[in-house]
């Protein structure tokens, strides 16, 4: 899995404290401080003046154990991998029962 930077970390600091309120496992919360799946694509598009760009996207599925994943997904040149990552695992908190 690739380097986390500070918003993903920033993210685990709140989930490891939510974990300990909740006496959380050791094994589960090993399992979900690690997304389940990491894409990074390249898409290269042919601009109107000629030249080809290639942009990245990233999409993340941070846990599909209840279900399809929901959110991690942009397509924007100041996005970066950490920030999808932590959008995916805070949609998979905003989404559990």
């Amino acid at each position: 899995m690739a380097e986390h930077g500070s918003i993903f970390r920033a993210m685990l600091q709140e989930f490891d404290e939510a974990a300990r309120l909740l006496h959380l496992d050791p094994g589960i919360w090993k399992i979900l401080t690690h997304p389940k799946r990491q894409i990074i694509v390249s898409c290269p598009v042919l601009m109107d003046s000629g030249e080809i760009e290639v942009f990245t996207g990233y999409r993340v599925q941070y846990s599909i154990t209840l279900g399809p994943a929901k959110g991690g997904i942009r397509y924007h040149p100041d996005v970066t991998l950490d920030e999808v990552t932590a959008l995916a695992a805070w949609m998979t908190w905003n989404v559990a029962p």
